[in-house]
C-alpha cells in the first residue's frame, strides 16, 4: 500500500512539474529573446559596432591553401601522377577475389 501511495504522489508530481514547465516556458524564453535583443541593441546604439578583420597585413588569407607552381611554357604538358604498372596488368579474375570449386547436389 507504501508503494502505491509513493508511486501515485510521484506520478501527481511529474505531470504538475511538466504541466508548469509548458505553461512558464514560453514567458521565460520569451523573456531571454527580449534581453538579448536589448542587449545587442545597446551595443549598436553605443557605437559599439565591431568589424573584424584578418590579422595577415592585407593579403588574402586564403592563399596559403593555393599550390605554389611554377610557371608554364606555351603548349607544355605537366604529369602530376602516373598509375604504377601493377594496375594496369590485373584484370577479371585477378581482381574478382578468391573462388571455390563447389559440386551442385541434385
Amino acid at each position: 500500500m507504501e508503494l502505491l501511495k509513493i508511486l501515485a504522489i510521484f506520478l501527481l508530481v511529474f505531470y504538475g512539474v511538466k504541466y508548469l514547465f509548458r505553461l512558464l516556458m514560453p514567458f521565460a524564453l520569451r523573456k531571454m529573446t527580449e534581453r538579448l535583443m536589448n542587449k545587442a541593441q545597446q551595443q549598436q546604439s553605443a557605437g559599439g559596432r565591431r568589424t573584424y578583420y584578418y590579422s595577415t597585413g592585407g593579403k588574402n588569407p586564403f592563399d596559403q591553401f593555393k599550390q605554389q607552381t611554377p610557371p608554364k611554357k606555351e603548349g607544355e604538358v605537366r604529369v602530376d601522377y602516373v598509375p604504377q604498372e601493377e594496375a594496369k596488368t590485373k584484370k577479371g579474375a585477378q581482381t574478382a577475389g578468391e573462388f571455390i570449386d563447389f559440386e551442385e547436389i541434385k
